[in-house]
């Protein structure tokens, strides 16, 4: 999970990304070279943009799932579920519902009951840090 010290790191990063010297006429102390990659005759892309680049996968990372997903039992009967939604995502933002209804049924699975029956279940904006997040939150009774 990316906390507000690692947000501002990456993004850190990316403006030094094209910061250069003081002197512009020296070129010797560039943080990051002024040079191109060939990765084909029609593909030479810069190293600046690489970093970039890598920047903003590190910070979105497209492959990791839209929701983080907390429970805790109330009782033998009873469970919490806390869905929180990811900062910077590319999608996913009627999905909250789904990712529930999706952990309610394994939470039946894994305790042999048929079924479940849902409690409570709300969604909201939750303001932490620098970036607002979506958040859900419900209570399901697994049905015996």
């Amino acid at each position: 999970m990316w906390t507000a010290r690692s947000i501002i790191a990456a993004l850190t990063l990316g403006v030094l990304a094209g910061c250069t010297t003081t002197n512009p006429a020296d070129t010797t102390h560039y943080l990051i070279p002024d040079k191109t990659v060939n990765v084909s005759p029609s593909v030479t892309p810069t190293v600046e943009g690489l970093v970039a680049g890598a920047v903003v996968l590190i910070v979105i990372d497209p492959l990791a799932p839209n929701w983080s997903v907390e429970q805790s039992r109330l009782d033998p009967e009873r469970f919490q579920i806390a869905l929180t939604k990811k900062r910077f995502t590319t999608g996913g933002d009627g999905e909250a519902w789904q990712v529930f209804q999706r952990r309610a049924a394994q939470l039946a699975r894994d305790n042999g009951a048929p079924g479940y029956r849902v409690l409570e279940f709300s969604e909201g904006v939750e303001s932490e840090t620098l970036i607002a997040r979506r958040v859900a939150r419900g209570v399901v009774e697994i049905a015996r």
